[in-house]
């Protein structure tokens, strides 16, 4: 009794009542050889080792449990420094073109003045999408974000994947994510390459990878599934995995959902991603 309270208590209290807990165990252990005439009592020497036993238990736990959440705290950060050295790249580009636009309209005003509306109307749509994008973008600031659009494209990643094969399924209309919001497809592919990564690492015995990417109406879901055998080890990586819970981070700052696990009826295992796509420009409020 004297072990498990002194190791729960260690644990979990906060740090001053779990040493007040500790010492008071010690404390009850001091005080059973205290009637003692002669030598320790073996009551003393078993309860000193049970305190012991339970001090150190209580204290590599909580350590454990504090580096987990260091680490799971420097994910966050991470990501979250991603978007802000980021977050000049994606304004400049929405800036780069309002001010093209702005030259050219300039241009039409002393060449052809009845085009000038047209172009007017372009500055104003590049304006809408770029004001949509910063609130987009500040929201997620506040808690995480998506890295600024990949390099590559989804096929690319699929194509130097260093694994079982991987079949790439993507809405026809789409092209590759051409049409979605930056933020959108950078979430997107950081989900499907951690999910290849974690094949790559947890699943060897995979045959084959689908990745599969649908849109709906408000809604891009993107799902990565596997055939490999079941494995308890890759549940418990999965469990305490920061790659999953950087995904996780990423697609929860859009307003989507994430699941990852086993799939059910069949084996291997499933990434599935739904994030919502925003409102057309001309639909949002002013």
């Amino acid at each position: 009794a004297l072990a498990v309270l002194t190791a729960s208590a260690v644990r979990t209290l906060a740090p001053r009542a779990a040493c007040a807990v500790a010492l008071g165990g010690l404390v009850v252990v001091a005080a059973t050889g205290l009637r003692a005439t002669a030598g320790i009592p073996p009551v003393t020497v078993l309860n000193a080792g049970a305190w012991l036993a339970g001090l150190a238990a209580g204290l590599g736990a909580r350590t454990l449990a504090a580096r987990r959440e260091v680490m799971a705290e420097t994910v966050r950060r991470h990501e979250r420094l991603q978007l802000a050295r980021e977050l000049h790249d994606v304004v400049a580009h929405h800036v780069t073109g309002i001010v093209l636009q702005s030259q050219a309209a300039q241009v039409l005003a002393r060449r052809r003045p009845e085009h000038v509306g047209s172009a007017l109307t372009g500055i104003e749509t590049a304006g809408a999408d770029a004001l949509a994008a910063m609130r987009r973008l500040v929201g997620l600031l506040r808690d995480a974000a998506p890295p600024a659009p990949p390099p590559e494209s989804l096929a690319g990643l699929a194509a130097r994947f260093d694994g079982p094969p991987v079949y790439l399924r993507l809405p026809e209309q789409d092209e590759d994510g051409a049409t979605w919001p930056p933020e959108v497809t950078a979430t997107v592919y950081r989900v499907v390459r951690e999910a290849l990564t974690n094949v790559s690492r947890h699943a060897r015995a995979a045959r084959s990878v689908h990745v599969t990417v649908a849109r709906e109406p408000g809604t891009l879901t993107v799902e990565i599934t596997d055939d490999a055998p079941p494995a308890p080890a890759r549940r418990r990586r999965a469990a305490t995995g920061y790659g999953l819970l950087g995904m996780r981070e990423r697609v929860t700052a859009l307003g989507g959902t994430l699941h990852a696990g086993p799939r059910p009826g069949a084996p291997g295992w499933s990434v599935r991603a739904a994030l919502p796509l925003p409102p057309p420009t001309g639909s949002e409020p002013r």
